[in-house]
């Protein structure tokens, strides 16, 4: 995990002491060593967090000819044996697995490489000879990566703040604020920041001299049309189970490579459940697990007791990182800086906070249980869409319960109250996706808030249909609806959130880098392709083939437990009267009217009806507020 910078400056050669200051920003994600690299108008800069070839890693790296030379952040995995295939053609000149990029690029070209590649990555390739720049992706987008051109210079950068240490103004991309205060989400190509897009998963942008640049998709999920399938044979779900156990063993296995010591997040789920009890059985020592506890709250959010029992029933060695709501407040700003996103809850804060103890506690890497739910349609919101295939009467009843037993995710991923009109994107998909059901019911409530200037321009758009008309078109014709809402989580809340704002936001603010072995992509492929009944038993039972997979390595408890998303103890519904004090005070502030944003005189109303309001409505407020505050400070802490 690193930190990386490119520069081309089309009018003259980049001053060095500009790279060097967006490298600096960058500090925590490579704190280990620094390097840059010039040629004529190209530069190149990489911030280190040394895990693989930690002695003779250094970058920027160059080919033996200087032709190619690379930066890259994160991992490409199973890089020994592509070391070892590509030796007989090319000399290597450090002990690191990113260096393997250039020998492929030599070989397949730069949509070639692409396919050799499995990781958690991004990446900033020069040629000399072909006066070329490649800038790549991750098919998932678990590192991030962006940039900037005014037709003067390109920067790409790892963060958007790197870019601004350039000299680029710090301003919100009003298109970007207004998408986020519908739907919660920025568009998949766009930041917050004005005139800083990000590249998507699964991505290349390419820039050659006297050449328009070039956006080539490399990637992207593909889930089968739905076909009469005949009901799975007994022997037929045996060889499922035990072709993804032998994936699920393969993509850990390669993530605990390295030269440094990995731990793991631990939650009370199946997924970073069966993630540490295979590392258990893998490692054959203790593993590490680091758990965020909430005393103050009940179990609905609180797993403590569940985390314990895994951690005892693999031998493991359990850190707890008590957070209280008090500890929400306080280092939100910090998390916000870092992840340059905002959040819809307090496990924004929990996640900066225990990658802050994973790294005081001596740790460089963790792996956490990211990506089953999108790997294997383990949400309630996904198991609601699924209902929406059955007779009413099973869909009624089915619902009912799935409302009464997720309390926790009510009016963030299943939809409470009225919503933004969701009629043309209903008319397109054939029905409205759960989760964005919810996103646009988050609007509707935010509405109410934005000042008449800033609510004309939301109102002239149709986010919902803006965001999927492309995806409908091209790749959702046919498909279940199960599989069609997970696209679009995946395109939108996974990227754009879980990866983003609270993964590696939050984990490179600790100096951490976070694997992920459920995004590895040959696993992610053969899920994709599984029957819906293998991720969905009898419409209730979620990630069915990953619970019969893990079975050996989990507890009954575990095996047995419907799926919670992780969510902090609402601040709208557990506050104490200073933490009560200090929202009203920072929403109602002279700074926040300010910004143009909001209307302060409907905030007042809105705080101080919510002491009376029941829980089922403050659990539904809480993304209101948390987008508000979080909107409040990155004002404060990232734009000028």
């Amino acid at each position: 995990m690193c930190g990386i910078v490119g520069i081309v400056n089309r009018e003259a050669p980049q001053d060095s002491r500009i790279l060097s200051a967006a490298l600096d920003t960058m500090k925590l994600r490579g704190p280990d060593d620094c390097g840059m690299w010039q040629y004529k108008n190209v530069s190149l800069g990489h911030r280190r967090l040394s895990i693989v070839g930690v002695r003779h890693g250094h970058q920027p790296v160059s080919s033996p000819d200087g032709r190619i030379t690379i930066v890259v952040n994160g991992e490409f995995y199973d890089f020994e044996r592509l070391r070892q295939n590509l030796s007989s053609t090319y000399t290597f000149q450090t002990d690191s697995d990113s260096e393997v990029l250039i020998p492929l690029y030599l070989k397949y070209g730069y949509i070639g490489m692409m396919e050799h590649l499995r990781g958690e990555f991004a990446f900033l390739l020069y040629d000399k000879k072909n006066h070329l720049l490649v800038a790549g992706r991750d098919r998932f987008g678990i590192k991030p990566l962006c940039w900037y051109d005014d037709g003067k210079r390109l920067i790409i950068a790892s963060k958007a703040k790197a870019i601004h240490a350039c000299g680029i103004k710090a301003e919100w991309d009003e298109y970007s604020l207004m998408q986020a205060l519908s739907i919660q989400y920025q568009p998949t190509d766009r930041t917050f920041f004005k005139g800083i897009r990000q590249l998507e998963p699964g991505h290349l942008l390419v820039w050659q001299a006297d050449k328009e640049k070039k956006d080539i998709t490399y990637w992207d999920m593909n889930y089968p049309v739905i076909c009469d399938e005949a009901t799975i044979t007994p022997k037929q779900e045996e060889q499922y189970i035990n072709d993804f156990h032998e994936l699920l063993l393969q993509a850990i296995g390669l993530r605990l490579q390295g030269d440094v010591p990995v731990c793991c997040h631990l939650s009370g789920g199946l997924d970073s459940s069966s993630v540490v009890g295979i590392m258990s059985h893998l490692t054959n020592e203790p593993v590490h697990c680091f758990s965020i506890v909430f005393p103050q709250t009940d179990a609905e959010y609180d797993e403590n007791l569940f985390a314990t029992e895994t951690a005892n029933h693999c031998g493991a060695i359990m850190h707890k990182v008590v957070v209280s709501q008090h500890d929400i407040l306080t280092y939100l700003p910090e998390a916000v800086y870092h992840s340059e996103g905002l959040a819809v809850n307090g496990h924004l804060s929990c996640k900066y906070l225990l990658n802050k103890t994973i790294h005081k506690t001596g740790f460089k890497v963790a792996l956490t249980g990211e990506g089953a739910d999108e790997c294997l349609a383990g949400y309630p919101h996904l198991r609601k869409d699924l209902f929406s295939t059955l007779p009413a009467k099973d869909k009624d009843a089915l619902t009912e319960q799935l409302y009464r037993t997720n309390l926790a995710i009510t009016g963030t991923e299943i939809a409470v109250g009225d919503t933004l009109c969701c009629e043309k994107m209903a008319e397109r998909l054939g029905f409205v996706p759960s989760f964005l059901a919810a996103k646009a019911s988050i609007g509707y409530k935010m509405y109410n808030y934005l000042i008449s200037d800033l609510l004309h321009g939301c109102c002239k758009h149709d986010f919902l249909d803006e965001m999927s008309c492309h995806h409908i078109e091209t790749k959702l014709r046919g498909v279940h609806p199960v599989n069609k809402s997970l696209y679009l989580w995946n395109k939108y809340a996974l990227c754009n959130y879980i990866l983003s704002t609270l993964g590696d936001g939050c984990e490179m603010s600790a100096s951490v880098e976070g694997r992920l072995p459920f995004l590895d992509h040959h696993l992610f492929e053969y899920a994709a392709r599984l029957p819906i009944q293998m991720k969905i038993k009898d419409n209730v039972n979620e990630k069915y083939v990953l619970k019969e997979a893990a079975r050996r390595y989990i507890t009954n408890h575990i095996y047995q437990r419907q799926k919670h998303p992780f969510q902090a103890p609402p601040l709208t519904r557990y506050f104490s009267k200073s933490e009560y004090e200090q929202i009203y005070d920072e929403l109602t502030s002279e700074s926040l009217t300010r910004m143009g944003i909001f209307n302060r005189s409907s905030i007042i109303t809105l705080l101080k009806s919510l002491p009376s309001m029941s829980v089922l409505e403050q659990t539904a407020y809480e993304p209101v507020l948390m987008l508000m505050l979080t909107i409040y400070y990155m004002n404060q802490k990232l734009m000028n």
